[in-house]
């Protein structure tokens, strides 16, 4: 029997939730009976915070988790292919944080890669870098901390938006600043 769970349910909250999963895009699954059932699993018993039945998330909310264990922003970013030496530092950076990070851009190809705006050799062509926001930390702390790695490639902060640039190439550092109008004071 699957029942829809509405939004003031309580059941998943903080830690137990999914990042990027909203709780009405939930299912509880209980057993009307589990008295004839050989099942290894007895969905009656009274354990855990839901009284024994289970919460699913739904197949387009999980759609976001990559296998990798990532976060995407939406389902066009690709981190499939990310190099695990950039996986291993954005988990490092989950560590840090405590809670998961949004990977806002991963692989690009060269076509996507252009529509961008991207550099010519972009380290994001070769599954070596990512753009990603962690959520409550602003992009200058993240920065700061991610320049702080040792090892770490290059590090970069953008105007038109908030995600912060790593990847695991060549140690660099970057800030492209919003270029101030003509014609003001100064």
């Amino acid at each position: 029997q699957l029942a829809s769970l509405g939004g003031d349910s309580g059941h998943i909250t903080g830690s137990d939730a999914l990042p990027g999963v909203r709780q009405t895009a939930l299912f509880e699954i209980k057993r009307k009976s589990g008295l004839d059932d050989e099942s290894d699993v007895d969905l009656n018993e009274d354990e855990g915070p839901i009284g024994g039945s289970y919460q699913v998330a739904s197949a387009a909310g999980m759609a976001r988790l990559a296998p990798n264990g990532l976060l995407k922003q939406n389902e066009s970013v690709d981190v499939a292919c990310l190099k695990p030496s950039l996986v291993r530092v954005l988990k490092t950076i989950e560590g840090h944080y405590g809670r998961k990070m949004t990977v806002t851009s991963g692989y690009r190809d060269p076509a996507r890669n252009r529509r961008a705006n991207g550099a010519k050799n972009s380290l994001h062509m070769y599954c070596a870098a990512a753009d990603i926001q962690v959520p409550g930390v602003s992009k200058w702390e993240l920065a700061s901390y991610i320049r702080s790695m040792p090892g770490r490639g290059g590090v970069g902060t953008y105007c038109h938006t908030e995600s912060v640039h790593v990847d695991v190439g060549p140690e660099r550092d970057w800030n492209w600043r919003c270029r101030r109008r003509s014609g003001g004071d100064g």
